[in-house]
Parts: structure tokens; C-alpha cells; sequence
């Protein structure tokens, strides 16, 4: 079934792309977090959807065997054709419209109602021998699960041929566990689903003539998440956990880094950044085909020690292969080990503030490079500077230029007597061209006699200065990389005074300082 839904999804997306780029679905570049050189065609998440169920479809219509097979999962695969019909439908419309993120969300936890209604439903699981039993938790956990699912492939798709590619190695995992649990509609849609996938990508693959879209990656996620829990189903409601957790791991790793990563940076967690595995692999390596093949081996890892664990009965199999592989992305410093060092930092500031005294003069501040490998720390001492000749307490800057491939956060903080309510507060949001590319948080205390206003005043005089120079660098840098950007968005973000800007050096990889 594999080679046939290829088969059919081959001419079909090259159907949809044409019609795409005739009525103008197109993902058009931005020279800001889009950064392809040309219009690319948006539908390949509908091309998969149409060739998946139109070769499950007549398979299963010209077969009586295929039909008694499947006839006792009819019910989950109605509900699981439903939903992933209703997330297409949602997804082509946040790739023609744009959606805001919790609308989006909204969106997506209908269709995992939906799922969860026709009957998948994570009652137990085992882990390591151990049988848990989630009882009225039941529902929000399975729900956890798929929303989760679905956003972390969101999430990792983000240059041509990713999600598509990482798609292709789950479901390829996922027949054979079903096979292995006997659970034959599961295997069945999930090889059918690997098949559309691989056709769909001759058009995907680097430089990609389709995108997947929204529609596309939350449709992956979607069913990946929906059957890695079908295929692990050891009794009728207690899933062998293990294996889909180490299955999922890279998807779900890269979405846990990029909440902690804006949490601790102040940031929405829908914002969106280019700090994902993809982007720091892109910066790595340097070329599509490369990041391909280390995600790809990674995932195969992963998906490796899921199989072996459930062939063994061994979860720790499952388990070393996850830690393997997110301890050499760390270790490496290829990703998460800024995320990592920010929290060390965050919390080594908590402690500095319980055991010090509040009364106690003093101030403390981390900075970190997000990415890109420039010095940003002498323009941050220039604000440190003028913050600690003022009145302030706090100081937040947070740089995220995508254009230019460099993102900065840096907090300076200096403890006061004052009541929070007693502080003067602003923020104020770094602009170049059209795009916000940062934002500067203030909070100080009034001096004596001093209208708060013109203490504003004088701080917006500095702002000028400091976004002046963001504007100067950007548009220099901005030429200087324009040839050699790859197919995908990137990440930038520079401070303070012009003099300084043009001398910086270049720095090792990203890192992180705290400074008592």
C-alpha cells in the first residue's frame, strides 16, 4: 500500500502545486523571517491528506478481506478521517490568512476531541513494569498528548523537506510496532500515510517546489500522535508508553526547549524565533541536505531504541536511546545548551535575591546569545551603564533580528526598597523597517521632585540612539549576508552605540554570563 499511495500522491501534489501558484497560494519571502528567494506553493499538506485517503479508500472498497480486518476499528478511523479533515481545513486556513495562536489551538483541541470520541483513549499505561491507572485524568492526558503531537511537528517544520522527512521515519516505526502489537488498521494507515509522504516529497525535498504548510505538519503530527498510541495498545485501554515517548522525543525535546526558551526570555510562547533544532543545525552545517540527514539519524536512533525496548521488553532501551541522543545535541552545544545555561542563570538569580537581603545595595545581570556570533555584551555594558548612574532597577532587552540571523537577551536587575506598585515602568518595542525585531523593558524609581515623565524622556533620547544603530546594522548586514542565506528564516538582534557597533568582534558559540 506504501508504493501505491506514492504512486498517487506523485502526480496529485504536482496537481495541487500547480493550481497553488495559479490562484496565488504561495508562501511569499518577507526578507524578515522568510527568507526563500521566491514564491513557493502552499497545499502539500491537502496533496498528502487526498492521496492517503484516496488510496486507503480503494483498497479497502476492493477488498472484502481488508474490510473484515478493519471492520472492529471502523469507528477510529471514521473519527480519525474526521479530524485530520477538519485540521486540514483549519491549517489551509491559517496559511491563507494567518490565525492567531490560540484560535489555532482552539482549532486543534477540537480535533483531538474528535479523535479521543471515536475511541482513542489512553485509560492506563505501563512504564519500567509499572501500570498506572489515570482514571478521570484519562481524557486530559490522551488530549495533552495529541495537542502536543500536533504542535511540536508545527513547530519543527521549518525548512524544506523536515517534517516531511521525520513524518516518513515515524510512521515507518509505528507499522512495525503495530504489526508487532497486532494491530492491523494501525499499521495499514500508517504505512499508506508513510507512502504519501514519501511521493509528496520529489517536490518537498531541497529546494522544495511545495510546502507542506500548517495544514501539512499539524496533519503529521496528528496522525503520528493518533497511532503511535493506537500501535502501542497492549489491552484494550493500557498503552505501552515507552516507545511512543522515545518515538516522539525530537519533536517533543525541540518544543519543550523553545517554551523554556521564551518563558525565560518574556517572549509568547507563540512568538515565533529561529532557535529550533533545524535553525541551529542550520547554522551548524549550512545546507538543507545536511540538517536533513542529522535530524534524520537522530529520529532513527530514537526510533530504533523504541523497536528494540518493545522486541526486548526492555523500557530502558527506549529510554538510553532518547538520553543518548539529547546529550550529544547538548553537550555539543548544537541545541538546548543556551536554553539550559539561561535557566542555571535564572535560578542562580532566585537564590541571589532570597539570600541576600533586600536592603542591601547591589545588582545583578545575565545576558545570552540566542544565536548568530557577534559580541553584543560591550553595547549591553553601555546600558548597564546609564542604568546605574539613573534611577532604574530594571533593565530587559530582548533581540530577535531574523534577517540577519542573531538574536540577544540580556537582564540587569538592582534591588530597591521600593514597592513594586511605587516603580515607574515601560516598554517599548525596537522597530526595523515594518518589523519589530525586539523590545526594551524599563522600571525604575522616581527622584525626588522629579516628574516621572521626564525621566522617560531622557531614556527615550538613548532609544533613539540605540534603535538608530539596530536600523544601521541590520540594513549593512542584511547585504552582507542577502547571497548566502539558505532556504529558511533566521534570527538577528543588535543594541546601543553606533561607535561601538562597528567594532565588534566575532565570538565563539552562543553562551551565557551572570554577573553578581
Amino acid at each position: 500500500m506504501s508504493c501505491i499511495a506514492a504512486i498517487v500522491s506523485y502526480p496529485l501534489t504536482h496537481f495541487v502545486a500547480s493550481l497553488a501558484q495559479r490562484w496565488g497560494f504561495v508562501d511569499r519571502p518577507d526578507g524578515h523571517h522568510k527568507s526563500h528567494k521566491k514564491p513557493v506553493a502552499l497545499g502539500g499538506g491537502l496533496a498528502v491528506f487526498l492521496a492517503a485517503v484516496v488510496t486507503f479508500a480503494v483498497e479497502y472498497f476492493s477488498s472484502e478481506n481488508l474490510q473484515e480486518s478493519l471492520h472492529d476499528n471502523a469507528p477510529f478511523l471514521s473519527g480519525l478521517l474526521l479530524a485530520c479533515g477538519w485540521i486540514v481545513v483549519l491549517g489551509l486556513i491559517d496559511d491563507r490568512y494567518g490565525m492567531k495562536g490560540r484560535y489555532k489551538l482552539v482549532g486543534q483541541t477540537i480535533a483531538a476531541l474528535i479523535v479521543i470520541a471515536s475511541g482513542l483513549e489512553i485509560q492506563a499505561f505501563s512504564l519500567f513494569g509499572q501500570k498506572i491507572q489515570l482514571g478521570w485524568f484519562s481524557v486530559p492526558f490522551t488530549l495533552f498528548w495529541l495537542v502536543g503531537a500536533i504542535n511540536s511537528l508545527n513547530l519543527l517544520d521549518g525548512i524544506d523537506g523536515l517534517a516531511t522527512t521525520i513524518g516518513i521515519i515515524l510512521c515507518s516505526a509505528i507499522t512495525v510496532m503495530a504489526l508487532w502489537f497486532g494491530q492491523p488498521a494501525v499499521a495499514i494507515v500508517s504505512a499508506v500515510f508513510a507512502g504519501a509522504l514519501l511521493g509528496f516529497l520529489r517536490f518537498n525535498f531541497p529546494p522544495a517546489t511545495i510546502y507542506l504548510g500548517d495544514a501539512g505538519s499539524m496533519l503529521i503530527g496528528l496522525i503520528v500522535g493518533s497511532l503511535a498510541i493506537g500501535a502501542s495498545l497492549k489491552g484494550p485501554a493500557t498503552v505501552a508508553m515507552a516507545a511512543p515517548l522515545a518515538i516522539w522525543s525530537l519533536p517533543m525535546f525541540d518544543s519543550f526547549i523553545a517554551i523554556l526558551r521564551r518563558k525565560l526570555t518574556g517572549r509568547s510562547i507563540y512568538a515565533t524565533d529561529r532557535g529550533h533544532l533545524h535553525h541551529r543545525l542550520m547554522a551548524r552545517f549550512g545546507k538543507n541536505t545536511r540538517v536533513l540527514g542529522v535530524v534524520a539519524l537522530c529520529c532513527a536512533v530514537t526510533c530504533t531504541g523504541a523497536l528494540l525496548s518493545m522486541f526486548m521488553q526492555n523500557d530502558l532501551l527506549a529510554v538510553g536511546s532518547v538520553m543518548l541522543v539529547i546529550c550529544i545535541l547538548v553537550a555539543t552545544q548544537i541545541f538546548g545548551h543556551v536554553e539550559f545555561l539561561m535557566l542555571a542563570n535564572r535560578m542562580k538569580s532566585v537564590g541571589m535575591s532570597v539570600i541576600k537581603p533586600s536592603t542591601k545595595s547591589g545588582s545583578w545581570q545575565s545576558s545570552v546569545r540566542l544565536q548568530g556570533t557577534r559580541e553584543w555584551d560591550m553595547l549591553w555594558q553601555s546600558l548597564i551603564e546609564y542604568a546605574e548612574k539613573s534611577q532604574l532597577v530594571e533593565v530587559l532587552l530582548d533581540l530577535n533580528l531574523a534577517a540577519i540571523q542573531e538574536a540577544y537577551h540580556a537582564s540587569w536587575k538592582r534591588r530597591t526598597r521600593c514597592e513594586r506598585r511605587e516603580l515607574w515602568r515601560t516598554e517599548v518595542p525596537l522597530f526595523v523597517d515594518q518589523h519589530v525585531v525586539g523590545r526594551l523593558t524599563v522600571a525604575g524609581e522616581r527622584e525626588e521632585g522629579q516628574p516621572v515623565c521626564d525621566m522617560v524622556s531622557r531614556l527615550m533620547e538613548l532609544l533613539a540612539v540605540l534603535e538608530a544603530d539596530i536600523v544601521s546594522l541590520a540594513s549593512t548586514q542584511r547585504l552582507e549576508v542577502a547571497g548566502s542565506l539558505p532556504e529558511v528564516g533566521s534570527t538577528k538582534g543588535d543594541p546601543l552605540a553606533a561607535s561601538a557597533a562597528s567594532s565588534i568582534p566575532s565570538s565563539p558559540p552562543p553562551h551565557a554570563t551572570i554577573a553578581p
